[in-house]
């Protein structure tokens, strides 16, 4: 016996695909498929995120507090009706992502961004501790 597919279900399919990827339409939205990588080199802390196909010109980058605020778009490149798609997983449009730091004691002079095959490299320097020598009073009873 031959199992036939249901030609409903492919319907349905697209239905529910349509339904649960509706924030994909919303004008900013969270970056789900900007992944990131934090970790400390020396002195930096480092953060990697996968950009792939969104053009450096369209992200801005911010510190504030212990997180690294990324803002960007991505464009839609072809114009492809929307009922000619079988399956559509890509984002486009404007996305953020707040990625936390593991300090908020980052030297806001010492930020290096780099941008190479679709990854955003993020370096930023921690500040110097700063040593406060305290002076113990003493008091006689």
């Amino acid at each position: 016996m031959n199992l036939i597919r249901w030609k409903e279900l492919d319907s349905l399919d697209k239905l529910m695909n349509n339904f649960f990827n509706q924030e994909a339409n919303l004008n900013m939205i969270k970056c789900p498929a900007c992944h990131a990588d934090v970790y400390v080199k020396g002195e930096s802390i480092v953060t990697e995120i996968d950009m792939p196909g969104i053009d450096p010109k369209d992200v801005e980058i911010s510190i504030e507090g212990h997180y690294l605020k990324v803002l960007g778009k991505r464009h839609e490149e072809n114009e492809v009706s929307e009922n000619d798609f079988y399956r559509k997983e890509v984002i486009k449009g404007s996305f953020e992502r707040y990625i936390p730091l593991p300090t908020d004691q980052i030297d806001h002079e010492n930020i290096k961004a780099v941008y190479k095959k679709g990854v955003l490299q993020v370096t930023a320097a921690k500040k110097a501790e700063e040593k406060k020598k305290i002076e113990i009073k003493i008091e006689n009873e």
